[in-house]
């Protein structure tokens, strides 16, 4: 039997910020519609026992994901476990908690932070909907890097700065931002936006071909992406031009043209239309619940609480929505950037 080579914990939907472009915690976020999910998440016990099966199966990276995962009751219990099996562990945050857990994660050593980043900090806070995270984050950051110091070690850190309505007019001051904050490395990404014509052809194509409700798009829902092409193109070129030393880390390197076409055309494909996480990547949602999409979690597949992480992979409903998949990208698909995950070398 096949297993999967990218593994992504969904730990928590939780999370203390409410950022204007999330899918679950925006004012439009499917989270709000059932909020009782919180109640329904995983223990320590559930998520150590699929790291077990990781290990078994010779796995050696593993993505922490939320809502925000350090949010996550007993996180640095399953952080230290991770690590105890061998597993190098990513971690994507909003660097909020960073100063709490800094010594602890310091300790464990084997790990790499992304921490979103909206631009300078009155943009940041503006978009996080929380007065001061930005503070919060640098703080954590700052605290983090005393620490390596003092003990010789050093956590991987780089930047996630979501490209939206919100924040694309800070892109360019983006890599003195880095600077301050000590972080060589930036990955730039666009935002989702699903218009309502487009969502609601997800939803018949889910209900006919896999009996499935779709919910996640809603929480993307905007009928415009609401990007000034050519104050975006004035900002990357700042942007790209101020990098000098920095990583303009390539994890959806898009030409500006398809840039132009992500922000006003929102049926035009952009990028590569396959998408290899049903090849490559299995996701676990709080509940168990298992997918191949991170960001569009409708379809799951199997949940880890009735079955093994192989027995899902290699189940009928992965099987079929694999076979799909690969001939029809669906509508969804065109405005949806987690199919680069299964891309990067690791």
């Amino acid at each position: 039997m096949n297993f999967p080579e990218f593994v992504s914990f969904t730990i928590t939907n939780a999370c203390n910020l409410r950022c204007k472009m999330c899918g679950q915690w925006s004012e439009e976020g499917y989270m709000h519609a059932d909020e009782a999910r919180l109640r329904r998440e995983m223990g320590l016990d559930d998520w150590e026992r699929l790291v077990d099966e990781l290990a078994d199966h010779g796995v050696r990276f593993v993505l922490l994901r939320g809502g925000e995962p350090f949010l996550f009751p007993g996180i640095i219990d399953l952080l230290e476990y991770i690590n105890g099996c061998g597993m190098f562990i990513s971690i994507d945050t909003n660097g909020t908690m960073l100063k709490t857990y800094a010594a602890d994660l310091v300790h464990i050593g084997d790990v790499h932070l992304t921490i979103s980043v909206d631009g300078p900090e009155e943009i940041h806070d503006q978009v996080r909907g929380v007065e001061g995270s930005f503070q919060r984050l640098h703080e954590g950051i700052g605290a983090l890097q005393t620490l390596e110091q003092d003990v010789g070690k050093r956590i991987g850190k780089s930047i996630c700065f979501t490209i939206s309505p919100y924040s694309y007019r800070g892109l360019g001051d983006m890599p003195d931002v880095a600077r301050s904050l000590a972080i060589g490395s930036i990955n730039i990404v666009p935002y989702y936006y699903v218009p309502g014509k487009v969502g609601q052809r997800y939803e018949r194509e889910m209900e006919t071909c896999f009996a499935t409700a779709a919910f996640s798009w809603r929480g993307f829902h905007h009928e415009e992406s609401g990007v000034d092409v050519d104050e975006f193109q004035t900002q990357l070129d700042r942007y790209l031009a101020n990098l000098e030393d920095l990583e303009n880390f390539p994890y959806m390197p898009l030409s500006a043209e398809e840039y132009k076409t992500w922000f006003l055309e929102a049926t035009s494909p952009v990028g590569p239309q396959r998408c290899m996480n049903v090849e490559r990547l299995i996701d676990v949602q709080p509940d168990g619940d298992a997918n191949f999409c991170v960001d569009f979690p409708d379809y799951c597949i199997g949940n880890v609480r009735e079955a093994t992480l192989e027995e899902i992979w290699n189940g009928e409903r992965a099987q079929r929505f694999r076979a799909y998949r690969r001939e029809h990208p669906l509508a969804v698909c065109y405005r949806c950037g987690a199919k680069y995950m299964s891309e990067i070398e690791v």
